[in-house]
């Protein structure tokens, strides 16, 4: 074998190695740690204990994919009495325990409320997501345990209405037809509300812009 091919080898060899590493240490990099987990537990049990005795403790939900930038470990809890799934952890910036009750609750109702008005005006089956951002929804320092109703919360709501289909010429038309009927049946006085079409694969179409409007 001359020198040329054994360099040649030796190169493809590094590279296998380094390509092997890079995956090993991905792979770990998603793997939860341990002490950390517990750690949370930790922190968040008096919190927890304080205001959520309905709840149970499902799991602790580890943030993998860098999605929340308030913390890396939660503790995953469930309302036994309503379903609610939320979480409570440590915000890395204030080092508080809060968690995400109140806005997963109002989530939750409000779709489940406006499920026969979006249908009306978009047809059966049409998919949505109605969202309380938890960022908006702690500004209001509320217990966490309260019973709080979204309907006299002073934040607005984003709703988007996801349809697998080409934009139509009234879908402008539709909004506002969708944003009267909320209004009319007193369920929110303000809210944000929005279209976005998605291919037959459920992937988000970027030459379909979609129309927003605010009530």
């Amino acid at each position: 074998m001359n020198t040329f091919a054994k360099k040649v080898l030796i190169l493809f060899g590094v590279m296998v190695v380094m390509s092997g590493l890079v995956i090993f240490l991905y792979v770990q990099s998603m793997e939860p740690d341990e002490p950390e987990a517990d750690r949370v537990v930790r922190e968040t049990k008096a919190y927890i204990s304080k205001h959520f005795r309905q709840a149970e403790v499902t799991s602790v939900f580890y943030d993998a994919t860098g999605r929340y930038i308030e913390f890396d470990y939660a503790v995953q809890m469930k309302d036994r009495m309503i379903g609610t799934e939320f979480l409570v952890y440590v915000d890395q910036q204030t080092k508080q325990v809060t968690d995400t009750y109140l806005s997963e609750q109002w989530s939750q109702e409000l779709t489940e409320q406006i499920r026969p008005l979006v249908e009306n005006v978009f047809g059966k089956g049409t998919a949505y997501r109605a969202v309380y951002y938890q960022d908006d929804v702690q500004q209001l320092k509320l217990d966490p345990a309260s019973s709080s109703e979204y309907q006299k919360a002073k934040i607005p709501p984003f709703i988007t209405i996801t349809l697998q289909r080409d934009r139509l010429p009234t879908e402008e038309k539709n909004l506002t037809r969708l944003a009267t009927a909320i209004k009319k049946q007193k369920v929110l006085r303000h809210g944000n509300l929005t279209t976005e079409y998605i291919n037959e694969k459920g992937v988000l179409r970027e030459d379909e812009i979609g129309f927003n409007t605010y009530f």
